[in-house]
């Protein structure tokens, strides 16, 4: 190999790692900062597409989406003096990524100083309202009003660390365990009062029908036994009515027929009767011969 041509290929080479070295593709997703030494040489890169920097220089990638945040639970005294933990997220981007490095260097970290500007604001706000009013939303949709303020306040807190707050919201607000415990067991306690109020009601109410059917029933069965004794009275009346007229019609047939019902009535079932044989009992017997 000649030296012209050995010269051509270390020129080839450098010319490539140059390119490869300079030359830097910026995501539609990110923004970029490009360092020489520590220091920001350059405006913050937002425009996706093909970009150049030295080769000794560096960059540094940041975000440019909407992003989400899952801050710490938060422990808030409400107005009325009641302990809650409020569990919350916070929607937000970064704005600037300038300012992002110069005072947290990485996103993780301006993360964590956002969730603490983002947490006390939610103390503070929160701790201006009752736990009525939080947990419920109260009137006029308090909790939105809340969430607004919330977000307002801690994204002008949070300008100079070069992020914007987009959007606070609450998951979810619990009493603490101790408290959560005592309220659980005054609302069984509560629950228990109503009930036994609603057993002796009903226990009470119960007696009430049960006496009425009482009641009732003994006046339905006096009158039904009344009934019957009218018509049982009645029936012998009519009975008496027609055995007197049969009576008077053949009194010495009737008193045959009589004879022999008694009969048939004391002989029955192979009966053993000892009467005298003269007696007036056998005296149609004494006919019959």
């Amino acid at each position: 190999m000649s030296g012209k041509q050995l010269l051509t290929g270390l020129i080839i080479a450098a010319v490539f790692i140059f390119v490869s070295r300079s030359a830097f593709i910026v995501d539609q997703r990110d923004q970029v900062l490009v360092m020489q030494f520590g220091n920001i040489v350059k405006e913050p890169i937002t425009e996706p597409g093909l970009h150049w920097k030295l080769p000794w220089q560096n960059t540094v990638v940041f975000d440019k989406r909407l992003l989400a945040s899952d801050d710490l639970p938060n422990e808030v005294i409400t107005k009325d003096k009641k302990k809650i933990l409020v569990d919350s997220f916070t929607r937000w981007k970064i704005v600037d990524p300038l300012k992002v490095y110069q005072v947290a260097k990485t996103r993780d970290r301006v993360e964590s100083r956002m969730q603490d500007v983002v947490g006390a604001k939610v103390r503070e706000v929160l701790g201006k309202h009752t736990l009525h009013e939080i947990v419920t939303g109260g009137e006029n949709n308090t909790r939105a009003a809340l969430m607004s303020e919330i977000r307002v306040l801690a994204d002008k807190e949070v300008a100079s660390l070069g992020v914007r707050v987009v959007d606070v919201r609450i998951k979810r607000a619990d009493l603490p365990e101790e408290n959560s415990d005592s309220v659980f067991r005054r609302m069984k306690a509560e629950r228990q009062r109503i009930a036994k109020q609603y057993r002796s009601e009903g226990e009470e109410a119960a007696k009430e029908i049960r006496a009425t059917a009482d009641k009732e029933s003994k006046f339905l069965l006096a009158d039904a036994y009344k009934q019957s004794e009218i018509i049982k009275g009645n029936a012998d009346a009519k009975a008496t009515k027609i055995y007197a007229a049969t009576y008077e019609k053949d009194p010495q047939f009737y008193a045959f027929t009589r004879s022999l019902e008694a009969y048939k009535k004391a002989m029955a079932n192979q009966s053993r009767v000892v009467l005298s044989p003269s007696s007036e009992f056998f005296q149609f017997f004494e006919q019959s011969k």
